[in-house]
Order: structure tokens, then sequence, then C-alpha cells
């Protein structure tokens, strides 16, 4: 599990309103801080999804990971990011499940950037059986290392993703890894995106300030 807090590091253009707010009716920050904690998920999640091939949806809906605002002022305001590292289904990957015969597994992680993970070639009845004991034989070589290729989730829903990429690291059965990508928290912080996140987060907070201060303040 990782975690990510996000603060408002360029407070300059809200510094003014921010000593205006000291006078300010409590209404004012109420409404400031309720709508940091409505709305500033969706802010970063939009400036996710440009940058990365997830979907809003699974970002605003917490299915990625989760999110809590904290603090009680913009001065000590947090928003908190916390999940574990992804698999390739939450990044348009396809074939969502094995086909016969031979196929390439695909994801786009990065918006713009579709890429292959690996190859599932199709096998003959020999090298199927090979398979079966060792999930090591393909084509005319031996490996340690099994092709990646779908595994069965064991889930019993139809909603719930069936099957996820993986790859057996060794000789032994039981060393199967799943092939993992990047979390919420890493998607939220990296240098890809959090420019931007910094930027729609300062400039949004400053339009819904003056949107208090003009409601309530008349200024």
């Amino acid at each position: 599990m990782m975690a990510v807090k996000i603060q408002i590091k360029d407070m300059a253009a809200l510094k003014k309103k921010l000593r205006a707010m000291e006078k300010a009716p409590q209404k004012v920050v109420n409404g400031v801080m309720g709508d940091i904690r409505k709305r500033a998920p969706s802010w970063v999640a939009t400036e996710v999804a440009q940058t990365y091939g997830v979907k809003k949806a699974e970002i605003t809906g917490q299915k990625i990971g989760t999110v809590k605002v904290r603090g009680a002022s913009l001065e000590d305001v947090q928003i908190v990011y916390t999940g574990r590292v992804l698999t390739p289904t939450h990044f348009s990957m396809s074939p969502t499940a094995p086909k016969e015969g031979s196929y390439t597994l695909k994801a786009t992680v990065i918006k713009g950037q579709r890429t292959a993970m690996g190859k599932v070639k199709k096998l003959t009845k020999k090298q199927r059986a090979a398979l079966g004991k060792n999930f090591r034989g393909e084509g005319t070589r031996s490996s340690d290392h099994s092709p990646i290729m779908l595994m069965h989730t064991g889930a019993g829903s139809s909603d719930k993703t069936q099957y996820i990429p993986f790859q057996r690291k060794s000789k032994n059965r039981s060393d199967v890894q799943a092939i993992k990508t990047i979390s919420l928290p890493q998607m939220v912080s990296s240098e890809r995106t959090m420019p931007g996140i910094q930027k729609v987060i300062d400039e949004n907070l400053e339009k819904r300030l003056d949107h208090y201060m003009d409601r309530y303040m008349g200024s």
C-alpha cells in the first residue's frame, strides 16, 4: 500500500484573499473548505486521466485507491491518496480473456503509448502438455520463465476482473507473479501530473474563494 499527500504549494495568488478571509464570515471559510472536499478530488482525477490510461470514474469512484481530504483551513489542507500497485487490467488491457491461438497482451499505462507486455504463441499439442506441467515450454526453447499470459482470478461475479496477466518466474509451479504497473499515489505524485494538479487546484480554489466572498461579502 502506498500513500501520497497533496498540499497547496503556491499560495501567492491567494495571500491577499486569505488576509481578507481573516475578517470573512465563517460561511466563506466553510464554503471554500466544503468545495475542496467535494471538488478537489475530481480536479485531480481529471489531470491524472489526461496523462494516464486509467478512467476518471475509477479514480473518483475510489475503485483503484482511496482519497481523503484533511485539514480545517487552506493553510493545512491535504488531499491524501492511498492505493496498491495496479495490474494492467485498469489500463485498457487487451485481450481481457485468453484467446485460442496466438495473442499479444497490450495496455496503455501512459496515454498515447500502447505497450506490448508479451506474446503468447499458439502451442502444439505436445507443447500444451508440457506447459500444463511446468508453464515453461513454448516454441522450440525452454526457459525458467513462462511467457506473460492471462490467468483466471477465481472471481465468481461477472462484474469483477476475471483474468489478470501473470508470469511464472522459475521452475517452481507456485512461483507465479502478477504483472503490476503503477499505483494511484504514484500517478498523482509523478512529474507528469503534479505541476498540472497544483495549477488546477490553485486556480480553482481562487475561483471558489472569489465566488464565496462575492456571495457573502459583496467584494
